[in-house]
């Protein structure tokens, strides 16, 4: 019964967010019959989901959607890594954050885009451009979550670790890191979808493979049915990360909960 109710549920959001689609779509078709934009301008629906099945079927989509998805994963991982660690250092230790944390906060404050001049002078336009700027871009959300977590942690966590007599790693380990798992899905959630985001502009701007280059290149080309189907999947693959990482942060947040009780 329980899980007759949970299923209902969910088709019952599902339902209700996929309103707004509707009328989206239902205005959109309106306008191409009504003849309001040329249709150079706006492409039909039809048009725009024959264009996203040849792209699928052909094996373009896959490739290009590849190609972002490892520049992504490579730089989320590089960013996320280098922000967590940074985190915990700041949050453990006040002195490194008094020296070291104003410093780095200015650094990563600075929108990745302004970095973007430099480090095309840097790295030039290829891959490295690329990982660099999610790097930085993950950094900072990484960095901050972790960072406050510690700070505002329980007493009772160090009173655990002394009684149980634990060595610095094994508090890192066991204590430290569970207790922060909240933390680094909430800033894992934020990192993805703006390392997603400055992806797309990158690969717009100085990129010959990729999601955003294919939606550049049909501008570039006049086939506006090809970046309205590059529009609709890096939408559909932004929803799915964002749906996913907020899936585990509800689940981290629950086990935090009952680990706390």
């Amino acid at each position: 019964m329980r899980h007759f109710y949970n299923g209902n549920r969910w088709l019952g959001a599902v339902a209700t967010g996929l309103v707004v689609p509707a009328v989206i779509l239902a205005l959109w078709s309106l306008a191409v019959r009504l003849e309001l934009l040329a249709p150079q301008i706006l492409p039909a629906p039809s048009l725009v989901w024959t264009t996203l099945s040849d792209l699928l079927v052909s094996g373009d989509l896959p490739y290009e959607l590849g190609v972002s998805m490892l520049r992504l994963a490579v730089g989320i991982a590089i960013g996320a890594g280098l922000g967590l660690a940074t985190g915990i250092a700041f949050g453990l230790s006040r002195r490194a954050d008094a020296y070291f944390g104003a410093s780095v906060r200015a650094i990563f404050l600075v929108p990745s885009l302004g970095w973007l001049p430099f480090f095309m002078l840097m790295f030039g336009i290829d891959e490295t451009l690329k990982v660099v700027l999610i790097a930085k871009t993950c950094f900072l959300p990484l960095m901050v979550g972790p960072y406050h977590a510690i700070r505002t942690m329980p007493p009772k966590y160090d009173d655990i670790a002394r009684c149980l007599e634990l060595k610095r790693s094994d508090y890192l380990r066991k204590i430290l890191l569970p207790a922060l798992l909240p933390s680094i899905a909430t800033g894992m959630r934020q990192a993805v979808s703006k390392g997603w985001k400055v992806l797309i502009l990158v690969e717009m701007i100085s990129s010959a493979a990729g999601i955003g280059y294919l939606m550049m290149w049909g501008r570039k080309s006049f086939q506006l049915d090809v970046v309205f189907a590059t529009i609709i999947v890096i939408g559909l693959v932004g929803l799915l990360f964002d749906r996913g990482i907020l899936w585990f942060e509800r689940r981290t947040a629950q086990w935090s909960l009952h680990a706390a009780v």
